[in-house]
């Protein structure tokens, strides 16, 4: 991949952001965007992190899922402080979402205040159709400014998906153990009282209207230097097709619990 093509960091800021286990930063960048950068490889050594986090994002926004639009983003070894370098910071090609306000969310007193209500069932089918590992903490508070046409402005909280580099329950999968396809996934438990089969099922049947063309798409297109070979993405490729023709069967027998009609304390800001 060429780093002309992506945007390149500029400036390495000081502060980092809080419980980042793989010790993300936050980097200015040449198109005027402040992003928090996940390394490749992660500090841990994960060699499939950058690329799970890729593909969420991407297939994520398909179905309507609440998470950030990522990207791919060049850091050159000209940009890294020491104390980064230090940290385990490299120069190359990294996954990166841009910036955003808020905090580490806490069903209690989080939940009645969120103002995208209407997106947590397409969450929930992202987090089973990916079989994402560690759910329980992958969600974040984002506070989002809204201004309204008299220039008032108002702080939106909005449920938000995070850290998907567990993807497929691993950051080391190979194109053998990525092949074998899941066939239940159980959701946060904080979830399923705001689920119900009824509110599943047009993000459902939007997961399920994705062609294969849809799919391939968004896992194609990656650098060359994260090692992915063909033969895993066509591997991945047949496991998404899997997960895709299987959603229902995954989400309902790994939470036989989920309503089929909503009950009155299930409705949450649209």
């Amino acid at each position: 991949m060429n780093r002309n093509v992506v945007p390149n960091a500029t400036v390495a800021l000081p502060d980092r952001p809080v419980d980042g286990g793989s010790r993300p930063r936050f980097y200015d960048f040449d198109d005027g965007v402040t992003r928090l950068v996940k390394w490749h490889p992660s500090v841990h050594l994960y060699e499939k992190g950058c690329y799970n986090e890729l593909i969420a994002s991407r297939l994520g926004r398909l179905i309507g899922a609440p998470l950030q639009r990522g990207m791919v983003v060049h850091v050159g070894d000209d940009v890294i402080p020491s104390d980064q370098r230090a940290d385990g910071a490299v120069a190359g090609f990294h996954f990166a979402t841009m910036r955003m306000p808020g905090r580490n969310f806490r069903p209690a007193p989080h939940y009645a205040g969120i103002r995208n209500g209407s997106e947590l069932p397409a969450a929930a089918v992202l987090l089973a159709w990916l079989a994402v590992g560690d759910s329980e903490r992958n969600i974040f508070l984002h506070h989002k400014i809204v201004t309204n046409r008299l220039g008032a402005q108002r702080r939106s909280n909005r449920f938000t998906l995070i850290d998907m580099g567990m993807a497929f329950g691993t950051h080391h999968w190979t194109a053998a153990d990525i092949a074998v396809p899941h066939t239940s996934y159980e959701l946060p438990r904080h979830m399923l009282p705001h689920l119900t089969r009824a509110n599943l099922a047009p993000a459902i049947a939007r997961l399920k209207a994705l062609g294969t063309h849809d799919i391939a798409a968004c896992i194609a297109d990656r650098p060359d230097e994260w090692a992915i070979s063909t033969a895993e993405v066509a591997a991945l490729e047949q496991r998404l097709i899997a997960g895709r023709d299987a959603i229902e069967s995954i989400l309902y027998s790994g939470n036989p619990t989920i309503p089929r009609q909503p009950a009155s304390h299930t409705t949450l800001g649209a």
